[in-house]
């Protein structure tokens, strides 16, 4: 098992490789975005559309608190639903934190050289790490599609919030690609535990 301040402290690597990711990230395409539209008749079907997206790919940071430690990581989530994606995490130097990789048939965590299997990400992130994160529905999550009938909805039909167990997601912002929105801020609360998600880059978007 590996703890999470382990984690974090081991990750230190030359600056020619941080330069090396920063280039590659700065290199990549991406999807032209645009604020964010509330107008209510834009919003009609948005829960479909977002369900109908066949594979995206998306750059942004995020902002932990943990008990009492803080750090922020960059992340690229590629994926299609929550039982097949992959979210890579590193450091603000370019060094890998953890890459986990999701599959109906298992999630298999590689931290620190070494590779952990469980049968869902959720396990296997509070097995490996000790730390509790909504895994099991994070492509809906980082979507913003409603998991369960407890998601919250405004007038004009944006998705406010939503929980899982042990979870509540707030949803603070959205850009527009094309005739979708997607999260650009969303804040995940839970036990011991707050990230804030921004998500910078489209880089890919399949439908």
């Amino acid at each position: 098992m590996l703890h999470l301040k382990k984690l974090v402290g081991s990750c230190a690597l030359g600056l020619s490789v941080a330069l090396g990711l920063t280039s590659l990230m700065s290199g990549c395409q991406s999807i032209p975005t645009s604020a964010m539209v509330t107008d209510a008749a834009f919003w009609q079907g948005m829960q479909a559309k977002l369900k109908a997206v066949k594979a995206v790919s998306l750059f942004g940071r995020a902002n932990i608190v943990h008990e009492d430690l803080r750090f922020s990581a960059n992340y690229l989530y590629q994926g299609s639903d929550s039982r097949n994606y992959t979210l890579r995490l590193t450091s603000s130097l370019g060094s890998e934190l953890a890459y986990l990789k999701v599959t109906p048939e298992a999630a298999q965590l590689l931290a620190q050289g070494k590779l952990f299997t469980a049968p869902s990400p959720q396990e296997l992130f509070a097995q490996v790490v000790s730390m509790q994160l909504p895994l099991d529905e994070f492509h809906q999550l980082i979507m913003g599609i409603a998991p369960n009938a407890q998601s919250q909805f405004n007038e004009a039909g944006i998705l406010v919030s939503s929980q899982v167990p042990s979870f509540v997601i707030t949803y603070r912002n959205y850009q527009t690609v094309e005739d979708l929105a997607l999260p650009s801020e969303i804040e995940i609360v839970g036990p011991n535990t707050r990230i804030l998600l921004f998500t910078r880059t489209i880089q890919s978007l399949e439908r």
